[in-house]
């Protein structure tokens, strides 16, 4: 047959029911601490890659900059350098028309 349940019984039995959940809440606040600890933990990396890109974005910015200055000057040096070739053939044509003209005035000399 059916126990009888007191009144007494009943109260234990509804206070151990409530025992048990204030356990697993504790539980629950235990697990929420540690995900709290780990979201804060991932916040501060975030934080700290997006100093870490802004920084890089800073130095590349830089590094554009400067590839931007050697191009430039490595255009001067080319259009130098094409200047001075330029002139260095002339030069080298000039001196081959005075040797032309100094070897045919020495051989006009040498047949008179």
């Amino acid at each position: 047959m059916a126990e009888k349940i007191t009144i007494d019984s009943l109260a234990v039995m509804v206070k151990n029911g409530f025992d048990g959940v204030d356990k697993r809440f504790e539980q629950v606040d235990k697990r929420f601490e540690q995900i709290d600890r780990r979201f804060d933990a991932i916040e501060t990396q975030i934080g700290e890659i997006k100093s870490e890109i802004y920084q890089m974005r800073i130095e590349i910015k830089q590094i554009w900059s400067k590839l931007g200055e050697i191009e430039q000057k490595l255009e001067k040096i080319s259009r130098a350098s094409k200047e001075d070739i330029d002139a260095m053939a002339g030069d080298v044509l000039g001196l081959k028309q005075r040797v032309e003209f100094l070897e045919n005035q020495i051989k006009g000399l040498q047949r008179a």
